[in-house]
């Protein structure tokens, strides 16, 4: 058996659980970590209840407002019954800290992790119901909501779309889950102490939690599932957006004791203005990486015990 991992990480198992394979969607929280974005929790939860009916609803939806200024709320129209929506509170900086008190607040059996930037579509919820086969976590997939350069760069790059693992040439599963789009088992998360909070930005919290949940049980895609995310944060964003992604790889790298430096790349869609933009991503993806990372400790320095 031959398997090819772009990251290099290969998993111990220490466990192999197996998560029941059908669900309902009340069986489901949805959890969004946001500081200072109201318009984006606004546009969530319109588009959601546009897209999604009844038979549809998780059993509740947990935003958590991590110092926030002014804080989050939810407006009136958007309180509507039987769907619970409600606002929680995190001190702690970071979306893995805000993630961890929203896992602990759910009380679904899984996990739907997004982020206060994307939008539902209508398969967001019925897409991880179809695709349920007994892994422990799912990866979704994320599209563009607009139609702009940098928007279709980020799609046709799957800049939020987990890196394939091969194994003897076919597509085997995500190598790790991006949280713009996850579904998690709440068992599973409990486990392994859910998302390792020393790592304080927005970058490479997921990636660390889809290794660690890898040594327990099995990763699989979603195709089904799309949310869509908004990137029109202009050539400014994508700078900064490259940067603390780099500062991510960094941390990891110094967790697993793997090279994540990044190196250069073809853009998967030819053509001058993505070759531009590929290489600007390059350059900050490096900028971001030599910047000595501080606070990486041991991978053990969770929330909970990770058995």
């Amino acid at each position: 058996m031959t398997l090819i991992s772009k990251l290099g990480f290969k998993p111990q198992k220490q466990a192999h659980l197996i998560a029941p394979v059908t669900i309902k969607p009340s069986d489901i929280s949805i959890v969004i970590p946001v500081r200072n974005n109201q318009k984006g929790i606004e546009l969530f939860l319109s588009e959601f209840f546009k897209t999604q009916n009844l038979e549809s609803y998780p059993q509740e939806i947990i935003i958590v407002d991590n110092q926030s200024k002014p804080e989050i709320t939810i407006p009136k129209q958007f309180q509507v019954a039987p769907l619970s929506i409600r606002v929680i509170k995190c001190s702690k900086i970071g979306p893995a800290s805000a993630r961890n008190m929203g896992i602990k607040s759910a009380q679904g059996d899984w996990i739907l992790f997004t982020d206060s930037d994307c939008i539902p579509s209508e398969s967001l919820i019925t897409g991880y119901l179809n695709a349920m086969n007994g892994s422990i976590g799912y990866a979704g997939n994320v599209k563009a909501w607009s139609n702009d350069v940098l928007s279709n760069y980020y799609e046709t790059q799957e800049i939020l779309v987990p890196l394939k693992v091969i194994e003897d040439g076919q597509m085997l599963r995500p190598e790790y889950l991006i949280t713009a789009n996850a579904l998690v088992w709440k068992k599973a998360l409990e486990k392994i102490g859910g998302f390792n909070e020393i790592i304080k930005i927005a970058a490479g919290e997921d990636i660390d939690l889809g290794f660690r949940l890898l040594e327990i049980g099995n990763l699989s895609y979603s195709w089904e599932s799309i949310v869509y995310h908004d990137f029109t944060h202009g050539i400014i964003g994508f700078i900064k957006r490259f940067i603390r992604y780099g500062k991510g790889n960094k941390l990891v790298s110094q967790l697993y004791s793997i090279d994540l430096t990044p190196q250069p790349f073809i853009p998967n869609k030819p053509g001058l203005i993505n070759q531009l933009l590929s290489t600007l991503q390059y350059v900050c993806l490096i900028v971001g990486y030599r910047i000595i990372a501080k606070g990486a400790g041991n991978r053990e320095q969770g929330t909970g015990s990770r058995e």
